[in-house]
């Protein structure tokens, strides 16, 4: 018998595969799914930080102030008012998957700000969330918003949240920073137990016969997992925190080549939106069958073999590396 039995954020979970934030997270009766698929455990669907820090009088107020607004901008701020008690049906959320499952439950904040930290903190921790999974994505807005001042946000933020949550902490980060490993060290230093690689943004692309912004695929694929795989592998006992890979986990390969890697676990979306939660099973059962034929018992005795720390030397993730790829160098 083999075992996928791993710690994550010092949770114990049955196995590397969870669940991440999304529409299959998002109630009691979700997660239970999720749960009797098999998944080791899951991150509820994100709450944003505009519910949580919502001042409905000052909404009124911009709302007046802002007639000549779009339509559909005027839509989506009217549609805001009714969510100003969203932080209260978030937790009861938290509270309602507990009790429905024995899996971990991760609650997950869309977050750009440090301001309203202190009440929701406390509140999201005594709601009974085993781990708070802070998903930050902040976008330069202006032609001066320099990366320094960016990443002194991300900084602040997980500060804040971690003077104040006492439960662990993963930060969801976007791949388009100048210096990845620099971010981590900093973030670590700064309160982060974990580190989600990596989240996938919205892709808006351009309809050329209506000539609007419209979403493009929202589905990801294994293509797009080598970012993660490559990080991750540079990461993993260099750096003192726990890691999960995100977008483009599909296969039973996939999940195989992250725990390589040095990771912790994996988060999935895309596939069970296109495959059903049953797909968890598929996932779960390939790698207890790679494992078999391969000789190991547990994820620990081949979790990050791949990693640069273990294999300082190798060229694969140089530049030199890209210039044999192109020119095929001897």
């Amino acid at each position: 018998m083999v075992s996928l039995a791993t710690r994550y954020l010092g949770l114990n979970l049955r196995n590397p595969l969870i669940v991440g934030a999304s529409s299959l997270t998002m109630t009691a009766k979700g997660v239970r799914a999720c749960a009797a698929a098999g998944a080791g455990a899951v991150v509820l669907k994100s709450l944003f930080e505009e519910q949580v820090r919502l001042d409905t009088a000052a909404l009124d107020q911009s709302l007046e102030a802002e007639e000549s607004w779009h339509s559909e901008v005027f839509a989506l701020m009217e549609a805001n008012v009714s969510m100003r008690y969203g932080t209260r049906e978030y937790l009861q959320v938290v509270r309602d998957c507990k009790a429905a499952t024995d899996i971990p439950v991760i609650a997950s904040v869309n977050c750009v700000s440090t301001e309203w930290w202190e009440d929701f903190a406390g509140e999201v921790t005594a709601a009974g969330a085993d781990a708070l999974e802070l998903n930050i994505a902040i976008m330069p807005r202006t032609l001066v918003t320099t990366g320094a001042e960016i990443e002194d946000r991300y900084a602040e933020i997980v500060k804040v949240a971690r003077k104040t949550v006492r439960i662990p902490i993963a930060v969801k980060l976007g791949p388009y920073f100048t210096s990845i490993p620099q971010v981590v060290v900093r973030l670590r230093e700064a309160g982060a137990d974990g580190f989600v690689l990596f989240n996938r943004f919205y892709r808006p692309t351009v309809d050329i016969e209506t000539l609007t912004l419209t979403a493009a695929d929202p589905y990801s694929t294994s293509d797009e997992l080598a970012p993660s795989v490559r990080w991750i592998c540079m990461l993993a006992e260099r750096v003192s925190a726990d890691f999960a890979a995100a977008t483009g986990v599909h296969t039973p390969e996939d999940v195989i080549r992250v725990v390589l890697a040095g990771s912790n676990a994996v988060q999935v979306v895309s596939a069970l939106y296109l495959q059903g939660v049953k797909h968890l099973r598929v996932l779960r059962e390939g790698v207890e069958e790679w494992m078999e034929s391969h000789g190991y018992s547990t994820l620990d005795e081949f979790r990050g073999l791949m990693c640069q720390a273990r294999h300082p030397d190798n060229e694969m993730f140089s530049r030199c590396q890209y210039i044999k790829g192109l020119v095929g160098m001897e």
